[in-house]
């Protein structure tokens, strides 16, 4: 598992034989036997002789900026562990159970995107009865992706995409007709955005992105081998693949922020390329992305923030290789 350390403050240092993490209010021991990575994302105290212990058991020490960046990391020269996971990551990514993965989380986004629909008109009242509907055509189009679950992933990449695709036009017409007027749009848009939420959307994302691909790097992954998302020189390309489930968190968190008017016209600014998010935008939505990070959430029956569930599906997924692949 991963240690994520975003708390401000803490200490981490050895205690017989064990790390041992402290702040203000608790402390707790735990064993590096159980851990594979120590992400930190706050400004902590670092022990030499917990660095020493972590390098002894071959668990990296990675740094990452506010945004989720990785920065810098700790290892032991001598990483054999690491090595082994991405070649079988590799192997992994050209079997069944890789689409069987692929599958598993967009019926976790599927999920999340029926509870935004039903949040949002609880919340608006405007789209009536017939979201019903909408979300009944949603749970339609996502028992599509079983058909698929034996295959391979490049026999059956554009389908799984297809069904995404489908869902993903009725759910984002549904939101763009729910949101309060003045926030309201036709259809997605992304490069460039063409009205207000989706410039936000946009910008929320990207963030987005680099706390997923610093998950994975947690797990000892390599964010560039994608399963779904074919390789593209330079791309985290298996980030995209394990973004899917937590997009609709942050749909949420955005249509909250519309529907308590938070968001303002000021926010942002149209060029000839589209609406981009200006200076006062980001000064804005960069803490409340930060904020919604470290805010705590129960999901797949585990209470934790929500970084730390971005990070524990990283490692579930690291796990899975593992289980798949070694004999």
């Amino acid at each position: 598992m991963q240690l994520v350390l975003d708390t401000p403050g803490l200490v981490l240092s050895k205690k017989d034989k064990l790390l041992h993490i402290a702040g203000e209010k608790s402390s707790r021991s735990i064993s590096p036997a159980k851990l594979t990575s120590i992400a930190i994302t706050a400004r902590v105290i670092l022990h030499t002789d917990a660095v020493v212990l972590c390098v002894t058991h071959q668990i990296p020490i990675l740094f990452f900026d506010r945004i989720g960046r990785a920065k810098a990391r700790l290892w032991s020269p001598y990483f054999e562990s690491i090595a082994t996971l991405r070649r079988q990551q590799v192997r992994f990514g050209d079997t069944a159970e890789a689409t069987a993965w692929m599958i598993d989380v967009f019926l976790l986004k599927t999920e999340a995107q029926a509870d935004n629909l039903t949040w949002l008109n609880a919340q608006s009242q405007r789209l009536g009865t017939g979201i019903g509907a909408v979300i009944r055509q949603i749970r339609q189009h996502s028992r599509s992706f079983e058909n698929f679950r034996d295959q391979l992933p490049e026999e059956c990449r554009s389908n799984l995409m297809g069904i995404e695709g489908n869902i993903a036009r009725l759910y984002w017409q549904a939101v763009g007709a729910g949101l309060p007027a003045r926030y309201g749009f036709a259809k997605r848009s992304r490069q460039p955005a063409e009205d207000i939420f989706n410039a936000a959307i946009n910008y929320l994302y990207g963030m987005l992105y680099a706390v997923v691909e610093a998950g994975l790097f947690a797990a000892g992954l390599d964010p560039h081998l994608g399963i779904l998302h074919a390789d593209a020189h330079d791309k985290p390309t298996l980030s995209y693949d394990l973004i899917e489930p937590f997009r609709p968190w942050i749909d949420r968190l955005l249509m909250t922020a519309c529907i308590k008017s938070e968001v303002k016209p000021e926010h942002f600014t149209q060029n000839q390329h589209g609406l981009f998010l200006n200076k006062e935008g980001k000064a804005y939505f960069i803490p409340l992305f930060n904020d919604f990070l470290r805010s705590p959430l129960n999901y797949l029956n585990r209470e934790a923030t929500v970084r730390n569930h971005i990070y524990f599906l990283g490692s579930r997924l690291a796990q899975r290789i593992r289980a798949q692949m070694e004999p």
